[in-house]
């Protein structure tokens, strides 16, 4: 079962486990439980995701009832619209505090 964060007629966000694909994929044709699935059966709803999370990463992932809302709420995403923060749990010692604002990938 899933932790909903939030649910409105259009839309549900969800708390994603680590570990756990959003949906089924070839990078791993033997697994058999991902978030749509697991959303769907918990909800009734079929849902259409909105973004996506890499399947190590845990976090909130927001999904849409119907596909005129999925493909309002992507836009957003795409138009940068919307404010994503990713947060790391790191091991190691800071001498301070501050903020590092820097892609781990180019």
């Amino acid at each position: 079962m899933l932790e909903i964060l939030y649910r409105d007629s259009l839309c549900i966000a969800v708390n994603k486990p680590a570990g756990m694909l959003v949906h089924r994929s070839w990078l791993d044709s033997r697994e058999t439980v991902f978030v749509m699935q697991t959303l769907r059966n918990q909800t009734g709803h079929h849902v259409f995701p909105v973004h996506r999370l890499d399947r190590p990463t845990s976090g909130v992932l927001l999904f849409a009832f119907n596909k005129e809302s999925a493909r309002a709420l992507t836009q957003q995403f795409e138009r940068k619209n919307v404010q994503k923060r990713y947060w790391a749990v790191v091991r190691g010692h800071l001498h301070g505090s501050g903020r590092i604002d820097y892609p781990l990938k180019e």
